[in-house]
């Protein structure tokens, strides 16, 4: 990444979060994996009214938004002239409100006043508030999983439609979770997972995730407006619970999606195939960083800012463990340790957990193609470079529908048109693995579904080893 571009932007201005390296900060008191599975969303979390008015028609889609700005997102500025980006997006969808065809539902929840259950319209004139509000709640936990539970089954209860989009709106850690105990507000000064509430300290662990659309029901597209979010281990909690995954292997602007057009698009055509609404999704992000990030009166140029989008099918993440068993028995089985040192050493990595490490020697998310090409490549044994092969294939030609990579990554040599639109966990750069390190996961690695269903983790013990003695 070029971070001296990055640098201008305000670290509150993506959709993400980092992590400092003081252990001082890692130890909260968190739900396990077991107490997680074990709990039953009640009929209503706690706060949410419990007023169900009457159905509205079946439309044809339905778009959730669940979006938790009780955090920076609620308000940041840069030179004065930046700041609330719920707010922002709110406005772009008032610019087309709910139609015949399709409901726009917003749960937003805002940094000191909790949070309300809206049907968004579109804004007529100077009176019109262009929402009707369905419920208020002063003291909500936008980062329960409860909470999104709720409101996708009182949304769909609600209004009803053939199709339902679920939109998570915040910062994003990926698979991280991370240990808490003070957390300031600010991205960049504290620890992000998803959907963090500042307020109550919590957030939506990757374990919780599955458990949302196991309790909420199917979601025909899930677009998750978060930073990081877009990688093997996030997606597979979640595999049979969606029918379309979006997101970013890296960081995402506070901008986020633009939802004015996404509604144009959706209300044009609303029987669209995934693979036109892939292909909007994919022009849009490019005309969004070739024009540049209005901010007031200014543009900022974001060519020098690397990015990614891309569209997974879920249907093929069931087949990812054995793909990945086989690229790992094929390296481990005839000792590629040059080229995994080789993989390790120069593939592309996305945002460090340290906002200061500009050669991402602790950047955990890797970019699963490109990994694996750079094996390949550098392979001794035929072995090894066909299961390298048949991982690449898998990967292009079955799991991601639609991928684009932005820009390039100046300090790092990398060139993100060559991601794969899927990340996964990685060997850390460093051969010398901060200490502090150990205590920053609340989750273990190993107890999430794709380490228990394939040998990745075993893997990535194997490839910590080779780089490092």
């Amino acid at each position: 990444m070029n971070l001296k571009a990055l640098s201008l932007i305000p670290a509150a201005l993506l959709m993400c979060g980092s992590l400092r390296l003081n252990a001082q900060e890692f130890d909260l008191d968190s739900m396990t994996l077991s107490e997680v599975t074990a709990i039953e969303v009640p009929e209503a979390a706690a706060g949410i009214s419990k007023a169900k008015p009457k159905p509205m028609p079946q439309k044809e889609w339905t778009v959730l938004v669940f979006m938790n700005a009780k955090n920076d997102l609620s308000e940041s500025h840069l030179l004065g002239m930046v700041g609330k980006w719920a707010e922002r997006d709110i406005k772009e969808m008032k610019q087309v409100g709910t139609t015949d065809k399709v409901n726009i539902v917003v749960e937003h929840g805002k940094a000191g006043e909790g949070s309300r259950r809206l049907l968004i319209n579109k804004k007529g004139g100077f009176l019109s508030s262009g929402e009707t509000e369905y419920s208020e709640d002063k003291n909500s936990d936008m980062g329960d999983y409860r909470r999104v539970i709720d409101f996708v089954k009182w949304g769909k209860q609600t209004f009803p439609a053939k199709k339902y989009m679920l939109v998570l709106w915040n910062h994003g850690l990926g698979w991280i979770d991370p240990n808490l105990q003070q957390h300031s507000a600010g991205t960049g000064t504290g620890n992000k997972g998803i959907l963090f509430d500042d307020e109550t300290k919590n957030y939506v662990r990757t374990h919780q995730l599955g458990e949302i659309l196991r309790q909420a029901g199917y979601v025909d597209i899930l677009m998750q407006n978060a930073c990081l979010q877009q990688m093997a281990e996030v997606l597979y909690e979640m595999k049979d619970g969606a029918g379309l995954f979006v997101g970013s292997e890296e960081t995402m602007l506070a901008q986020g999606f633009d939802y004015e057009k996404l509604l144009n698009f959706m209300n044009a055509d609303t029987n669209f195939t995934h693979e036109k609404f892939s292909d909007f999704l994919m022009n849009w992000y490019r005309e969004f960083y070739a024009g540049g990030m209005s901010i007031g009166p200014l543009t900022m140029p974001l060519d020098s800012i690397p990015a990614t989008l891309s569209v997974v099918r879920p249907g093929p993440l069931s087949a990812l463990p054995a793909q990945l068993d086989a690229f790992a028995a094929a390296v481990m089985g005839n000792n590629e340790t040059s080229a995994v040192k080789k993989a390790v050493a120069g593939v592309i990595r996305f945002t460090s957990i340290d906002p200061s490490d500009k050669k991402k020697l602790i950047a955990y998310y890797a970019d699963l193609y490109d990994f694996a090409d750079i094996v390949g490549r550098n392979a001794a044994s035929a072995e090894a470079r066909r299961a390298a092969e048949s991982l690449k294939s898998f990967i292009k030609n079955d799991l991601v529908l639609r991928k684009i990579g932005l820009n390039a990554d100046a300090e790092n040599g990398y060139d993100y048109s060559k991601t794969g639109g899927l990340a996964i966990n990685m060997t850390l750069k460093a051969v010398n693995v901060p200490p502090q390190l150990a205590q920053v996961h609340e989750t273990d690695y190993s107890t999430l579904s794709l380490s228990r269903d394939s040998q990745w983790d075993e893997f990535l013990s194997w490839t910590d080893g080779v780089w490092r003695n």
